[in-house]
């Protein structure tokens, strides 16, 4: 069987050039419930088009958004990728975000049909297979939805591709389309792990996953350049905060936390957003990019001066 071997990044690979690092594919975070967004997709998926490797978009899906809000904030910032991407959903248990039980499961399919709906592209499910043998995803798989599945045996880097067997097996899917193998991956061009991954197929069976196989319900959404959208703009600015403050790996209070820094330290900042009722700024660091909300949004310098 033809296979493909690939990797898939989030705002973690901020200022990396996916396009320059082996691989036949990418999968690129784009969002998170209906208030974070990879402030870097854009630059990786546009690397990834350009350099001809084959292209995957995913959203994290959280229990406590309403589902069709957040398939619609998605499809918002794909939309002009539709039809060159494999559109995923994200399911996993991160701190509760996501409920891994049968009530998760159904909003899993609720978000899956509604932008089959919207798209008439058939999105795939990405899960753990933990996850995969505990829930019954019946209805799921009766739908016709691929599934993209996550497991390691360990955290030991891996030089290069070596794609190995599933280790145990899939109690509802027969196979599947991509798996997920390590998170400890090298490659030459990133001096950071990432996670590989192999496609069951070649590059024209990747291509039938960013097909529309019916017709939308509705017109695509509008491409990811609306004025209402929150934007960031320049911040060139250098901050003292009056007391301890979380530093993140995104612009929400979701993201996950990189170092709290206490009160009196000095952040120099290169732009800011308002979004998700805060105000966020973003810190340059020699390994990407850091985010420090300095208050809510009406009352914006709240924790720093």
């Amino acid at each position: 069987m033809a296979t493909l071997n690939g990797f898939d990044v989030s705002s973690y690979q901020t200022g990396m050039d996916v396009g320059s690092v082996a691989g036949d594919f990418v999968l690129v975070k784009v969002t998170e419930g209906t208030d974070y967004i990879n402030p870097v997709f854009n630059t990786h998926v546009q690397q990834a088009l350009t350099s001809g490797k084959k292209l995957g978009v995913y959203h994290f899906i959280r229990n406590d958004v309403d589902i069709k809000r957040q398939a619609d904030y998605f499809l918002t910032k794909v939309g002009r990728y539709i039809g060159q991407t494999m559109l995923v959903l994200d399911f996993e248990n991160t701190n509760g975000s996501t409920i891994q039980n049968q009530t998760g499961v159904g909003l899993a399919k609720q978000w899956l049909d509604y932008v089959y709906d919207k798209t008439g592209v058939r999105p795939v499910l990405y899960t753990g297979i933990s996850c995969e043998n505990s829930l019954n995803w019946s209805a799921v798989v009766a739908a016709n939805y691929g599934l993209w599945i996550a497991q390691y045996n360990n955290y030991n880097a891996v030089n290069g591709y070596t794609p190995r067997d599933l280790y145990g097996s899939l109690e509802y899917w027969k196979t599947a389309v991509m798996f997920q193998y390590t998170s400890a991956g090298r490659l030459s061009g990133w001096g950071e792990g990432l996670d590989f991954n192999v496609f069951y197929g070649d590059k024209s069976s990747w291509d039938k996953y960013a097909e529309a196989t019916k017709t939308a319900v509705a017109s695509k959404p509008v491409p990811n350049h609306d004025i209402s959208a929150p934007q960031w703009v320049k911040d060139n600015r250098t901050y003292t905060l009056k007391t301890a403050v979380k530093l993140r790996t995104g612009a929400s209070t979701s993201a996950d936390v990189i170092a709290v820094l206490p009160a009196g330290s000095v952040v120099k900042t290169d732009q800011a957003i308002i979004t998700g009722g805060y105000r966020w700024v973003r810190q340059p660091r020699d390994t990407g990019y850091a985010y420090m909300a300095t208050g809510s949004a009406d009352n914006t310098l709240k924790y720093v001066k």
